[in-house]
């Protein structure tokens, strides 16, 4: 990270006198910490600070707000945001947000804590969240929130390791007993898919965990497999295996395109590769680095988070952007939806926050530094 030039904790003062009392509270605090040499509690009193003093259209939501997962619909119109608990509180109901963001309009419900993730539908309107009922729980509860008809309900059970998926259709993939069993909410009925087969593990005498998600063309695909050696499949009318050779159990999908893509190779030689949609062959590759997160738009047009900084590259044109951030989604057009380190629904369309902002990043970049 480059280093940046020293601003004095009181230039930042003056310049957040005209712009309201909290940022100015959260720099004052922060220089407090600094002076108990609390670099950790100093850095984040910054954050707070850099967010508090952005324009009301850098936020998805209320700016005070705090939130644990953001997931958003293929076309970024529609987002589920889950509220962030305090640890002590984890284990209560907590509430869950549907933004429809084209509509102006705005959903909420609750849920049992703790929430472990979250997977939306690819339209939108449909979230399936695997809950951990208790601190050692190792089975986790499946629930289904069917937007639309504003329905939560418990559909079934799986390893707290696992990722469900929903489908546009409602239906619910998920992994027991290391059989895929498909729920189908419009007859409240489960059952086995292709007759009960069990998906292949990499290493037959570990266990492996799955990992669902549910595509724009109705496919559904899994990761299947632990500790870097993972199997990709896709559910269609029987398992079908694509490759042996992936190297995490995530999956995107490219916005413009909707062709997923995957990780594949060892550690130092990964690549980002995307899926034929005719074939589902592995077609283009991309040399990449292990990235926290990562969105893509097009082939070439891609966020991505690394070493905790969040960067746009569009071809061979690389960009820090100035913002902590956890959770990536692609919004509308090449707009990036995330949420930042401090749990805040943020996006990001290509404008510079103001130059008061900046100071304020810059002089919290500072800070980070100065811990290393």
């Amino acid at each position: 990270m480059k280093k940046r030039a020293i601003i004095p904790f009181w230039s930042l003062l003056l310049l957040l006198g005209r712009c309201g009392p909290t940022p100015e509270k959260f720099i004052e605090k922060a220089q407090l910490a600094l002076a108990k040499e609390d670099y950790d509690a100093a850095l984040l009193y910054m954050k707070n600070a850099y967010e508090v003093s952005l324009p009301k259209e850098f936020f998805l939501t209320k700016r005070e707000l705090s939130f644990a997962f953001l997931r958003a619909s293929h076309d970024g119109q529609r987002v589920v945001l889950v509220e962030k608990k305090v640890p002590k509180r984890a284990y209560e109901n907590l509430k869950v947000t549907f933004l429809d963001r084209a509509q102006d309009k705005q959903k909420r419900n609750s849920l049992p804590g703790k929430i472990l993730d979250v997977n939306l539908a690819p339209g939108g309107l449909n979230a399936v969240f695997l809950q951990q009922p208790a601190l050692n729980a190792k089975e986790c509860k499946i629930w289904l929130w069917q937007v639309e008809k504003d329905k939560v309900s418990e559909v079934g059970s799986s390893h707290c390791v696992s990722k469900p998926a929903v489908k546009d259709d409602g239906t619910v993939w998920y992994l027991r007993s290391d059989q895929i069993h498909i729920y189908d909410p419009a007859t409240e009925k489960d059952s086995l898919f292709n007759k009960g087969k069990k998906p292949e593990k990499s290493a037959k005498k570990f266990p492996a965990y799955a990992y669902f998600y549910a595509a724009p063309d109705d496919k559904v695909w899994l990761i299947y497999g632990a500790a870097g050696s993972y199997r990709l499949y896709q559910l269609g009318d029987k398992l079908k295996l694509i490759s042996k050779e992936i190297a995490t159990h995530r999956l995107y999908l490219v916005a413009e395109s909707r062709i997923p893509g995957v990780f594949i190779g060892g550690a130092g030689a990964q690549q980002f590769v995307t899926l034929n949609p005719k074939n589902s062959q592995i077609g283009r590759r991309m040399p990449a680095k292990v990235w926290g997160d990562a969105a893509f738009v097009n082939d070439k047009a891609f966020y991505y988070i690394e070493d905790g900084v969040l960067a746009y590259r569009n071809g061979k044109t690389e960009t820090e952007l100035p913002f902590w951030a956890e959770q990536l989604a692609i919004g509308i057009k090449d707009e990036l939806l995330f949420l930042s380190s401090t749990g805040s629904a943020l996006r990001y369309f290509h404008k510079k926050p103001p130059v008061e902002s900046l100071k304020i990043y810059n002089k919290a970049v500072e800070i980070d530094d100065s811990k290393s």
